[in-house]
């Protein structure tokens, strides 16, 4: 079949009341569709009211860290191993609120904010 009836048969235009309508007979695409596993750590679900600090130092240990720091709570549990400055510096700060260690060592970093986003799970309330 030549490029012109190829056209001629994927497109198609309708005048109908004076309103033109392009149809395509060409077959559509399926939608991309994307499938995301959801938090089922019932204890890692917020309220809007977000986490005390006491729900905050039940995960106080490598299985299950989780930290403030400036106000939010954060699941460090997958950063202890791989944080460049060992295992020491993000364990210290399982179950607690360790705004000052951060900040002290990282005040004003880019790089380490936006590394740090990825693991927040809520707010101090």
């Amino acid at each position: 079949m030549n490029k012109q009836k190829l056209m001629a048969v994927i497109l198609a235009v309708v005048v109908v009341g004076g309103a033109i309508f392009l149809v395509s007979t060409a077959p559509q695409k399926k939608p991309i569709t994307t499938t995301t596993t959801p938090n089922t750590n019932t204890s890692a679900t917020t309220t809007a009211s977000g986490y005390s600090l006491a729900q905050v130092a039940a995960h106080g240990d490598s299985n299950s860290c989780w930290a403030v720091i400036n106000g939010n709570v954060y699941d460090l549990s997958a950063w202890i191993s791989p944080h460049p400055g060992g295992s020491d510096a993000i364990l210290s700060m399982c179950g607690k609120d360790g705004s000052v260690a951060f900040n002290n060592q990282h005040s004003g970093s880019g790089r380490v904010a936006r590394i740090l986003e990825t693991f927040k799970i809520g707010v101090l309330k």
